[in-house]
């Protein structure tokens, strides 16, 4: 199902005059808000501009717009890379409403959460930690690797845990059956510790595993 960043930017296509929020949230059938919140997060992306003209903002398509979705040819990362990984799951949070107020940049491992997303008008705040999946190195295989990071993914929900019993938590991992074969193991934590897993799929898609809080 292709989210409403992904409709905005097909229905700009088709209207080069571009189109108001308000537009854009009646053609959609959704509200003025959420399309504002979309719109600004796709203006961030450099997917479109936002411009007054006659007194009145208008969105407009960047021509050619760069892609939603995949990472560039030039990326040498696979999608199961942790920052392919955590900007996906970004997406997914914006699109459903979340304002995301830290994204760590994964690059440079920096310490804490991965992502900080806030739900606006409402104390609703989020915790995700976020894995890629791991090419393995001369001594130990990429399935060993994963079962360390998954390790510590689940040491931060236990961490986080004690020191906000009100914040929601999640997971977030490349959907490989490594993974998911875990995640079956400590199933029975997740209504202890009230967390859930977010699957990304290769196709960009996400899978949420326990509700967000």
């Amino acid at each position: 199902m292709a989210t409403v960043g992904e409709r905005v930017v097909r229905l700009l296509r088709l209207h080069p005059e571009g189109m108001t929020d308000g537009e854009l949230a009646r053609a959609l059938g959704k509200r003025r808000p959420h399309i504002n919140r979309v719109c600004l997060g796709l203006a961030k992306k450099g997917l479109l501009e936002r411009r007054v003209v006659g007194g009145i903002l208008r969105n407009f398509l960047v021509d050619p717009p760069p892609s939603l979705f995949e990472p560039s040819p030039s990326d040498e990362h696979p999608w199961t890379w942790e920052g392919h990984v955590q900007e996906r799951v970004a997406r997914f949070l914006e699109e459903r409403g979340w304002e995301i107020q830290r994204k760590a940049d994964t690059a440079k491992k920096e310490p804490g959460q991965d992502l900080v997303a806030r739900f606006p008008g409402t104390p609703r705040l989020l915790w995700v930690t976020v894995k890629g999946y791991p090419q393995g190195t001369s001594r130990t295989s990429p399935a060993t690797q994963a079962r360390h990071w998954f390790k510590q993914a689940i040491f931060d929900i236990l961490d986080w845990r004690g020191r906000d019993q009100a914040v929601a938590l999640a997971v977030a991992l490349p959907e490989k059956e490594v993974y998911r074969k875990l995640a079956d193991r400590v199933r029975y934590l997740q209504p202890m510790l009230r967390f859930s897993f977010l699957w990304v799929r290769e196709d960009g898609g996400v899978e949420v595993d326990g509700g967000l809080g």
